[in-house]
């Protein structure tokens, strides 16, 4: 057998990696730990300029966790020495996330406009990009009703918009079926022989698809097993005395581990520091085994984990180790200014709310039936306590009146964003990562986009509670009723976002209850003996916005010196409105010291999903 040294490429568009280890904490629960699990168990291998590779193995070798370890994907637990240019690399998910309620034309718009700076030519671009991937006449459609081949493709058309010179696909052919998967192949094969690495896993491609790829990296129980060419399979398994069935695809081949032949085949690539690869064609004897050009990849000096990812060279040298530190340094303080596009934050701020108010406004069925919610739930309060906003006789109604507002509000906010958001992470995840735009822009138009609905379905109840119940017919009054109405929207939106940022829809449906029932507790507790709360159960009650948001609209209805209300009876102890607020000890409490609790809870769950948020995207 024939064996030669290769050189290190020092191809940008190369991506290579040594030793790398990824580590991961088994949880039987989100508070319990029952210790580490390594799934990559310090592999080493390249994937090459030009070519279409595939990384392969059965479920659980760890096919998906290399994939995310050497593109950045993962980052928390991934050890070793990766050499990749990433600011040049897009990641495509397996399950195709895209925007909502946006047509194939719109979304190649929004990622021209967040990844091109100049937008001249942007219909050109776009039409060349639709046409190679027979997806122009499918403009007008949006995402979620293309077939899955066609998903697939849009995926790779949105990231061909700036070019990038190595893709990264999770199971690109899962799903589809083999006419749609081969198509899918030769695509990417295509976009390979264009000057591109691209690098995907599969699971068990048909021999059809197997002999497209260049390049095979198959993974066992978290090792290299196989790294070369599709052609050179079969002679490396005869080295380790395996002979495939004839007529047998190499990827159909199924070998049982009986404990000795992983290691040994991990022993035969070094567990893929070894490439093995077909020699040239040539005439041989038809009884003459085909035999491998046996190639080896230099050993390069492990890096430090600060290098892992990085862009530097890796051949370990005191000049090239400067050089990455310079590097990363610089990276770093580019990082929270611009992108490698010079796309200002102001500009995907602005693309990223237009796109957001336009999503809003074609989710029509979502609008008619949260402004229906809102009315109904406006009526019928409305016709609970019909004319009885000035009867001096029905003070536990007017308590009722104001806890069942309030809660109605804070229910509704805070379970909306957590069915509907963590759908919308999984997008935002890939479309940061991708680095079409940074998360704060996209933060603050997600927070400013939903403000006019808000605005809209608050004023719609609270407005025909106020008229209905009879309150006082003062604009003012009601203007702060109504704010008061809003300040308790956001934070229960703010609240919900949290939870959808960091919860799966299952989870967050337990985690929002369980947490709204407290506050619930705190927000009617202690009305009938207020004076005589303690200290520290008034400090804990302003930690429940549902409390504070009671007591601010108690101060709308009957504070500000309003007049004595209407009594039928007799005698009516509350008539004057200065006896109710002393009866529950808030006559002393200033509305605006209120709003100024309610504005610090707001921040606090903003800042609180903001946090979930960027440890979703970029750990």
């Amino acid at each position: 057998m024939e064996q030669t040294k290769s050189l290190l490429s020092k191809h940008s568009k190369d991506v290579e990696f040594q030793d790398v280890f990824y580590t991961v904490q088994q949880r039987t629960s989100y508070l319990r730990s029952t210790g580490q699990r390594q799934i990559l168990k310090g592999v080493s291998g390249s994937f090459r300029n030009g070519q279409l590779s595939a990384i392969m193995g059965p479920s659980g070798a760890g096919k998906s966790s290399l994939l995310n370890a050497i593109s950045g994907f993962r980052t928390t637990g991934v050890k070793g020495s990766i050499k990749i240019k990433r600011d040049n690399a897009c990641y495509i998910t397996q399950d195709d996330c895209h925007q909502t309620l946006l047509s194939v034309e719109e979304l190649m718009n929004l990622s021209c406009d967040l990844k091109l700076k100049s937008r001249l030519k942007k219909e050109e671009i776009i039409t060349d990009i639709l046409t190679n991937l027979n997806l122009n006449h499918r403009r007008s459609v949006t995402a979620e009703k293309l077939s899955g081949g066609e998903r697939k493709r849009l995926s790779i058309a949105l990231e061909l918009v700036d070019n990038p010179n190595i893709f990264f696909l999770d199971e690109p052919t899962s799903g589809l079926d083999e006419v749609t998967a081969a198509q899918c192949i030769r695509l990417l094969s295509a976009l390979a022989k264009e000057g591109r690495t691209v690098v995907c896993t599969i699971h068990q491609p048909s021999a059809t698809i197997y002999n497209c790829f260049d390049s095979i990296y198959v993974l066992a129980k978290g090792q290299c097993v196989y790294q070369g060419t599709p052609q050179a399979t079969i002679p490396f398994l005869r080295l380790a005395q395996l002979d495939c069935p004839r007529y047998y695809s190499p990827s159909d081949y199924k070998v049982v581990d009986d404990g000795e032949l992983v290691p040994r085949l991990i022993e035969l690539t070094d567990n893929g520091k070894l490439t093995y690869r077909a020699k040239a064609p040539q005439y041989v004897e038809p009884q003459q085994a085909i035999t491998t050009l046996f190639v080896e990849q230099p050993k390069r000096p492990l890096l430090p984990t600060i290098f892992a990812g990085s862009a530097a060279s890796t051949d370990g040298s005191l000049m090239n180790g400067a050089g990455a530190l310079l590097e990363q340094m610089k990276a770093l303080s580019q990082r929270f200014y611009r992108d490698r596009r010079d796309i200002s934050g102001l500009r995907q701020f602005v693309v990223l709310m237009r796109v957001m108010l336009l999503r809003i406004m074609r989710a029509r069925l979502a609008l008619i039936i949260q402004l229906f919610h809102h009315m109904l739930c406006g009526l019928f309060f409305g016709l609970i306590f019909f004319q009885l906003g000035n009867q001096g006789a029905r003070m536990f109604d007017h308590l009722k009146f104001c806890i069942g507002a309030v809660l109605m509000i804070v229910y509704t906010q805070v379970m909306v964003p957590i069915l509907s958001y963590p759908a919308d992470v999984k997008v935002v995840r890939k479309e940061t990562f991708n680095r079409w735009y940074s998360l704060m822009p996209y933060y603050m138009a997600l927070t400013i986009s939903r403000l006019p609905l808000q605005v809209l379905l608050n004023l719609t109840f609270m407005a025909m509670t106020y008229w209905m119940t009879g309150l006082p017919e003062q604009l003012w009054r009601f203007c702060i009723f109504a704010a008061v109405g809003l300040m308790i929207s956001l934070v229960a939106e703010g609240m919900g976002l949290a939870i959808g940022a960091t919860f799966s829809i299952t989870n967050g449906s337990v985690v929002g209850p369980m947490l709204i029932a407290p506050l619930m507790g705190l927000a009617v507790y202690g009305f009938d003996f207020a004076p005589q709360i303690g200290v520290g159960m008034n400090l804990l009650m302003k930690f429940s916005y549902v409390r504070v948001g009671v007591v601010s609209l108690i101060l709308a209805v009957f504070g500000f010196q309003r007049e004595d209300l209407d009594c039928d009876d007799i005698y009516c102890h509350f008539s004057d409105p200065r006896v109710l607020l002393k009866f529950l000890d808030v006559d002393k409490v200033s509305i605006l010291h209120q709003f100024g609790l309610l504005t610090m809870l707001m921040i606090f769950f903003r800042v609180l999903m903001y946090i979930s948020l960027r440890k979703r995207c970029y750990t």
